[in-house]
């Protein structure tokens, strides 16, 4: 009749399992919101490049990754660039358009965001349930383990 009450009757074991499975779900959901907010980074470093660029006759160039080489070079003023589009794709088109394009991914990647922070938010909250009440079972079973020995 408990269980026509509203309760329902959940095995440790499944508790458990739940836990785990919840653990690696955050897990997931952390990694990929940090690709996401690098992705973001990202998109604003290639917006601040393009700007950069735009108003620059002289660019220092590095020769290797740590720098024992730097030359500058006069570039041609800036018309076109690559955009990346996703799925290798690559589109040459003007500054202000490539800017269009990169607001609007950059757009896209922040309601994602919005999206997995959402969701590890709520398996967070669900992963503290289930952790608050296995710490219950446990100072529950350490009680009753204490009066059955005195």
């Amino acid at each position: 009749m408990s269980d026509q009450q509203g309760r329902v009757t959940v095995t440790l074991e499944d508790l458990l399992a739940q836990a785990d499975l919840l653990k690696k779900q955050i897990e997931d959901l952390q990694k990929t919101q940090n690709e996401l907010t690098e992705t973001i980074l990202s998109i604003k470093s290639a917006k601040d490049v393009i700007q950069e660029l735009k108003a620059q006759q002289e660019v220092m160039v590095s020769g290797d990754k740590k720098g024992y080489l730097i030359f500058t070079v006069e570039q041609k003023p800036l018309q076109k660039v690559l955009v990346y589009l996703g799925l290798s794709y690559y589109a040459e088109t003007d500054i202000d358009n490539a800017i269009k394009i990169l607001d609007s991914r950059e757009n896209e990647v922040n309601e994602a965001l919005q999206e997995v922070a959402k969701r590890l938010s709520d398996a967070a909250t669900m992963y503290e349930r289930i952790a608050d009440i296995l710490r219950n079972i446990q100072e529950q079973s350490k009680g009753d383990s204490s009066v059955s020995t005195e």
